[in-house]
C-alpha cells in the first residue's frame, strides 16, 4: 500500500506542541476559569480544523485519498481517549445546545458503556467495539465540540477501517490513517496540558464515556477541578498498560508511513 506521509514529522513535531502551549498561555494569561478554558479549547479546535482543511487540499492536489465522509461511522465504535478540558467543552455544549430528553439518552448511553469498559485493561478496551454514547443514526450529536482524537482521525481507505472494525483483536490490521493530523492534534493537546500542569491543575486523559459519566453525576465537578482537586481521578495504569498504550499510538501513527 502506498505510504501516506507527506511531511517529515520528526522535523516539525515540536511546532505543534508549542502552538498548543502558546495558545494556552495566551488564553489563560489572566487566570483559570471555565469560560477561559472553553475559549481556549474552541481556539485549539479551530486551529486544528484549519490545519486539516489545508491538509485535505494538499492531498487533493497530490492525488491522495481521504475516505472520511458524512454518514461513515466505523471509527465511532472504538475507544476514544479525551482530556478533562475537552470534556468541559462537551459538557457545556450538552447543557446549552441539547434538549433535556436527549441529554438523558446520552447520559444513559455513557453509563452503559462505562459499565463495560470502566474496569477493562488498556488492551481490552482498545480492542472493544461499542457505539459512542453520542452516535445517533451514523451521525455525531456533538460534532461541533467532538474531541481532538476524532477531528484528527483521517483515513485514506475506508476498506481498512471496515477491516479493523471486523477484526479489532488482530493487531496486524489497522485503519490506514494519515499520521500527520494524528500527531499534530496530540501535540497541541500536550502543549495545553503542560500549561495546565504548570498552573497546578491536574488534567486527565481517559475514556470518553468514563469522564462524561463523572461530569453528569457531579454538577460541580469542574469547579472542584479548577480549585486544584482531582475529581476526575482515574485508576493507575500498570507499566505493561502504559507500554501497550504507547505502542498502540505509535503503530496507529506509523502504520502506513511508507517507510
Amino acid at each position: 500500500m502506498p505510504g501516506n506521509r507527506i511531511l517529515d514529522l520528526d522535523d516539525i513535531g515540536n511546532i505543534f506542541f508549542h502552538d498548543g502551549y502558546n495558545l494556552a498561555r495566551e488564553y489563560l494569561a489572566d487566570g483559570l476559569s471555565k469560560d477561559r478554558l472553553t475559549m481556549l479549547m474552541t481556539a485549539a479546535y479551530e486551529a486544528i480544523d484549519g490545519l486539516i482543511i489545508s491538509f485535505r487540499n494538499r492531498c487533493l492536489r497530490e492525488g491522495l485519498h481521504i475516505d472520511c465522509a458524512q454518514g461513515c461511522s466505523w471509527c465511532c465504535h472504538q475507544a476514544v481517549l479525551v482530556s478533562t478540558q475537552e470534556v468541559l467543552l462537551i459538557s457545556r455544549y450538552l447543557s446549552r445546545e441539547m434538549a433535556e430528553e436527549q441529554q438523558q439518552v446520552v447520559c444513559r448511553n455513557a453509563r452503559e458503556k462505562e459499565a463495560v469498559t470502566g474496569d477493562m485493561s488498556v488492551r481490552e478496551f482498545l480492542q472493544y467495539l461499542h457505539p459512542c454514547p453520542f452516535l445517533l443514526d451514523h451521525s455525531c450529536l456533538i460534532y461541533p465540540v467532538r474531541p481532538m482524537a476524532c477531528r484528527c482521525y483521517l483515513s485514506s481507505d475506508v476498506d481498512s477501517c471496515l477491516a479493523q472494525y471486523n477484526q479489532s483483536g488482530n493487531r496486524q490490521i489497522m485503519a490506514s490513517l494519515y499520521d500527520f493530523p494524528l500527531r499534530a492534534g496530540r501535540l497541541i493537546n500536550e502543549g495545553i496540558r503542560a500549561v495546565l500542569m504548570q498552573n497546578r491543575v491536574i488534567t486527565s486523559e481517559w475514556l470518553l464515556e468514563v469522564l462524561i459519566s463523572k461530569t453528569m453525576a457531579h454538577p460541580g465537578i469542574f469547579d472542584e477541578w479548577l480549585s486544584g482537586e482531582d475529581p476526575f481521578t482515574i485508576r493507575a495504569l500498570s507499566a505493561d498498560e502504559n507500554e501497550y498504550l504507547r505502542e498502540y499510538r505509535h503503530r496507529q501513527e506509523s502504520f502506513n508511513d511508507g517507510d
